[in-house]
């Protein structure tokens, strides 16, 4: 999600579109894919304290399989079909955080992790899916149309109609491709 008015884009959706961007797919580049990757990764967005212990395979697979389950409920934010699994995943990376409400200073509550390590820093990404639905920006986030793409963004545009990451890259590749089968046609 580089965009030019990314400072635009509220902190709950930016950490989602970052967490779920972490494999780009047209690469492939995996920055969780490792311990250490998903180690470096967390403590980069504040997630995980610098004496957390450090994770473990369990944890990797854990976040690889909550960041493509997060994919896919943001494929619902494009007319996709909701999945199950998709469902029972992000619902056990929910409980595995144990996510509690917790009314702060200025009286507001939010959502916040009681799990420490690696289940606590995956409870506040769920957190921030739960905040960005609540604040009502979770429907401008979306995922790339194109299916070799797929690219977490955030959709700007007036009336939320933004299909592609990039209208430079993917939508000119579609429109492109669009254009070729109708001249052969």
């Amino acid at each position: 999600m580089t965009t030019a008015r990314s400072e635009t884009v509220p902190a709950p959706a930016r950490l989602v579109a970052a967490f779920v961007n972490t494999l780009d797919l047209e690469s492939p580049t995996d920055q969780i894919g490792t311990p250490a990757g998903l180690r470096s990764w967390l403590q980069e967005q504040s997630l995980l304290d610098e004496d957390a212990p450090t994770p473990g395979r369990y944890d990797v697979d854990m976040a690889r399989g909550m960041r493509e389950d997060l994919r896919d409920l943001l494929e619902c934010n494009c007319g996709g079909p909701l999945a199950d699994r998709c469902v029972d995943g992000l619902n056990r990376a929910s409980s595995v955080g144990r996510l509690v409400v917790r009314v702060g200073p200025d009286g507001r509550a939010v959502l916040e992790p009681e799990a420490a390590g690696v289940a606590g820093s995956l409870g506040a990404i769920m957190a921030a899916v739960y905040t960005s639905m609540t604040d009502g920006t979770w429907e401008r986030l979306k995922t790339c149309r194109r299916e070799s793409c797929r690219w977490v963004f955030y959709d700007q545009s007036k009336n939320r109609s933004g299909a592609w990451c990039s209208m430079k890259v993917c939508g000119n590749r579609e429109k492109a491709k669009q254009f070729r089968e109708r001249r052969k046609a």
